[in-house]
């Protein structure tokens, strides 16, 4: 900037731009409601101030033209922000102006939108460093498209652990790699001219990458077969440079160009892993970044105060939940959360509308889920993201939710029991009882740690009938329970999913246990159409949800009843409770509470909390008759979580029946008699064999 007239202009120019800016921003968060669409408009505004700029008319205003350029850089880089969810670790004050979709990332037409303005700069041939360009161009690219697929995976979150889902991207990256030195060979039998070496290039550079991330993926999962198909042309480069370096000049000469080149493929991975890290629905990562989203909100929170406490004036929206092929959904549920992770819902009528009224002014993420359906997002070029104005109601707010899979009734050859045993409880009541191991199969993985409890053959050969527990732990450290109802005269098949953090491995597990019961594979002395399924505290989680998905299929007709105890029925409550002080996690079980760190906010993150809160997910047919029993003192799982159960139920005319004992701590405490946990344990048995019989 060698010119005084520019030097003179710089400082009224900035402050030009930006005066642009904030003009910009104050107009959309003003005017507009599409905050889903933040991101694809700033891009738009910082491509039309990039343009102006370069206009000859503006040569003789530098000041409107630094100001200009200055915006449209400031605006690119908010967009680019936008587009990759940044917003979410910056103050919520801040992330309102500059990040408004919840640090939601609907921003793969933004980056698509600057990946072809980059490509049209560089096609017109007067940039001074095409390359640059060429490499924005892909950048966003590549960028679009990937935050475009990690969008489709929201709605299904939690989804397996990453290991599961790298197989495909190594082939991705094993296909690119080939496309792109494929390119160097076909323009290396062309005339060299200046367009053909840039190209030529660029295919090196982001071969390169797609091999050295190819290879970084094979080895991480220990495909050796594909990380020699990684190496080997990685060898072929490094060996050909060496060459390359001998013949001009030796290798003096050859180590500015490494050097250089080494710069920019460590920008490039930079690059590619904020957009990983930052977007990315791999489930481990989510954790991740859930975790350090908690402990950024945290830090702003401390310095600028809890913007959750702020009350602000209250608004609404309304549309239509559909069935995918177009019908109207009547009884479907439509739920958001706030800030202070309050949920708010509605259900749709007979004619499939909805209005969803009360929820304070703000952005939000609304999901639906309906009986038999699975839940689903907004539908709509505008992203997911809905602007809740005070005082207003928004429209056109729809859902089309697809039918939940058929449920699958097969079972397999995998059962392998222990020994027979007779063992002797010394428990609440002190039970003898018939002991059996099992493991059983599922797509490749062993799963151990099953028991069966049979009562004593002077009892009779059976049929009895059949209690499938899922226990929050190990079951044999939850023989206590297993072995007095087994002497009451159940067959008890007791399991604790094995599977960790893959949540819907876990249910398919729980399906195929469900189906090997009925079926009469556990227990040569158990009644398969005449089943109670069982949990407590957090394992009711899978409870619920098996109960869920057998709703209205064969498989139902043999379940018969259910009894929760201390049961989780509303996570979004649960997480209040836990966020107020009211759930106190002992050290026993302090994963819980970094896992309800890892998995995000209700409002940021709400699919998994619709999804592990079955009070929105009811109908009148969807539970069988079901005992509620929570103890009054219950400091992990509250109280509270029954009588919403108990509320819920009696208003679909579910049949049920709630048991609380004031007095109690946890639900059955097997370490010692008291009197009302003994009474639980004899109620539990009296509701069973009214439904399942003696």
């Amino acid at each position: 900037m060698s010119d005084p007239k520019e030097r003179a202009a710089l400082l009224p120019g900035l402050a030009c731009g930006l005066g642009i800016l904030a003009a910009w921003l104050i107009a959309w968060r003003l005017l507009t409601d599409a905050a889903g669409w933040f991101a694809s408009a700033t891009a738009m505004f910082s491509l039309c101030g990039l343009l102006l700029a370069s206009q000859p008319l503006l040569r003789c205003r530098p000041v409107w033209r630094i100001g200009l350029r200055g915006a449209g850089v400031v605006s690119c880089a908010l967009a680019v922000a936008a587009a990759l969810s940044l917003g979410g670790f910056l103050p919520a004050s801040v992330a309102g102006w500059i990040s408004p979709p919840l640090g939601r990332f609907g921003g793969a037409p933004a980056l698509a939108l600057l990946a072809l303005a980059a490509l049209a700069a560089f096609g017109a041939g007067r940039a001074r460093r095409p390359a640059l360009l060429l490499d924005a161009a892909t950048f966003c690219g590549l960028a679009s498209g990937w935050v475009w697929s990690q969008t489709r995976r929201q709605a299904t979150f939690p989804t397996p652990p990453t290991i599961l889902v790298l197989a495909p991207r190594v082939l991705a990256l094993r296909a690119l790699a080939l496309a792109g030195f494929t390119l160097v060979v076909v323009l290396a039998w062309r005339q060299q001219t200046a367009g053909t070496t840039l190209w030529r290039q660029w295919a090196w550079r982001w071969g390169g990458v797609a091999l050295l991330l190819g290879l970084a993926l094979a080895l991480f999962t220990r495909d050796w077969r594909q990380a020699g198909l990684f190496a080997l042309p990685v060898l072929v480069g490094l060996v050909g440079m060496a060459r390359l370096g001998r013949w001009r000049g030796g290798a003096r000469a050859l180590w500015p160009h490494i050097g250089r080149g080494a710069a920019w493929l460590a920008t490039a991975l930079g690059l590619l892993a904020i957009i990983y890290g930052a977007t990315t629905e791999d489930l481990e990562v989510v954790l991740l970044r859930n975790t350090v989203e908690h402990h950024a909100t945290a830090f702003w929170r401390g310095y600028f105060g809890d913007e959750r406490a702020t009350r602000h004036a209250p608004g609404a929206f309304a549309g239509m939940v559909r069935a995918a092929d177009g019908r109207p959904l009547a009884g479907a549920s439509v739920v958001v959360a706030g800030a202070d992770g309050q949920p708010y819902s509605a259900v749709s009528d007979a004619a499939g509308r909805y209005q969803l009224a009360g929820m304070p002014a703000g952005n939000y993420l609304p999901l639906a889920v309906a009986p038999g359906y699975q839940q689903g997002a907004v539908r709509g070029l505008g992203g997911r993201v809905v602007t809740v104005r005070a005082g207003r109601t928004a429209g056109g707010v729809d859902f089309a939710l697809r039918p939940r899979p058929p449920f699958d009734p097969s079972v397999n050859e995998s059962l392998h029991f222990g020994p027979p045993t007779e063992v002797t409880i010394d428990s609440l009541q002190p039970s003898t009882v018939i002991r059996r191991e099992f493991t059983f199969e599922n797509k490749g993985k062993v799963l151990d740690g099953g028991l069966v409890h049979e009562p004593r053959p002077e009892l009779g050969a059976g049929p009895f009938p059949i209690l499938l527990i899922i226990y929050p732990g190990e079951a044999k450290d939850w023989e206590g329970v297993s072995a007095p109802l087994a002497a009451e005269g159940f067959v008890v098949v007791s399991y604790f999913p094995r599977r960790l953090l893959d949540l819907n491995g876990d249910l398919d597990d729980l399906r195929l246990l469900l189906n090997l019961t009925t079926a009469g594979r556990l227990s040569a002395r158990g009644d398969g159409h005449r089943v109670a399924i069982l949990g407590g505290s957090v394992s009711t989680v899978y409870t619920y949800l098996l109960l869920r998905e057998i709703a209205g299929t064969p498989a139902r007709a043999s379940v018969r009843a259910a009894v929760q105890y201390g049961g989780l029925f509303d996570l979004f409550a649960f997480r209040q409770s836990w966020e107020a002080g009211k759930v106190i996690i002992d050290p026993g079980i302090s994963g819980l509470e970094y896992l309800l760190i890892a998995f995000g906010t209700p409002q940021n993150q709400p699919e998994l909390y619709l999804r592990f809160s079955p009070r929105y997910g009811l109908n009148g047919d969807s539970l069988p008759p079901t005992l509620l029993v929570h103890a009054g003192k219950d400091i992990i799982v509250p109280v509270d979580q029954s009588h919403l159960a108990d509320a819920t139920f009696t208003e679909l005319g579910l049949p049920h029946e709630l048991l609380i004992y004031p007095d109690l701590e946890h639900y059955l405490d097997v370490s010692q008699r008291d009197p009302e946990q003994l009474d639980m344990l004899h109620r539990t048995v009296a509701f069973l064999k009214i439904y399942l019989g003696p």
